[in-house]
């Protein structure tokens, strides 16, 4: 069975669909910010493509399967999705290995870093197992946190160094700008 290819639009709504067969078009346009006609247009796509199937209950109610196609087709880019997510992870980690290995090179030993949640979690594990010697470490949630001493700040946030913050002094660890997340 050939794989539909499904767009992210038709991925969500496959996702909201499964978790809730009764909602109205109303409700699955609402949850994932969308207009009633362009729910109206997937539904139909979706139902043409055969990954779900549309059962009328009464004249008010409408029920929403998915088929096992339709359940395949999930399952697919969920997997996908997940082995993205994996080697993104992995080229952040060596990004972030090979920033440290060349600024401690070059003699950095006091490194202070913004990141926020996952990705501070990320940057301490990736850290600890690093080690370089002599070197310490400090985090920050924002840039109005880092001191006036530090002379340069590795970043992993999307937060922009405030005015005045010399971006000469600031080494970016994940390009978000090169980031693009595929459902």
């Amino acid at each position: 069975m050939p794989s539909q290819n499904l767009a992210e639009k038709e991925f969500l709504l496959i996702q909201e669909i499964s978790r809730q067969p009764m909602r109205t078009q109303r409700d699955l346009s609402q949850s994932l910010g969308l207009s009633l006609g362009m729910t109206n247009l997937l539904i139909k796509r979706l139902s043409r493509k055969g990954l779900i199937k549309i059962s009328q209950l009464d004249w008010k109610r409408t029920q929403y399967l998915l088929t096992l196609q339709g359940a395949l087709e999930k399952t697919k880019k969920s997997y996908d999705y997940t082995l993205y997510t994996i080697r993104l992870f992995r080229q952040i980690e060596a990004n972030i290995a090979s920033v440290l290995a060349r600024e401690h090179k070059n003699g950095r030993r006091s490194f202070h870093l913004v990141a926020q949640d996952e990705l501070k979690e990320l940057l301490s594990e990736k850290i600890a197992e690093l080690a370089p010697k002599g070197a310490e470490f400090a985090f920050y949630r924002t840039f109005a946190d880092i001191p006036e001493s530090a002379d340069h700040v590795l970043t992993a946030t999307l937060e922009a160094p405030p005015p005045g913050f010399a971006a000469s002094r600031c080494t970016s660890i994940v390009d978000f700008n090169n980031i693009s997340f595929r459902l």
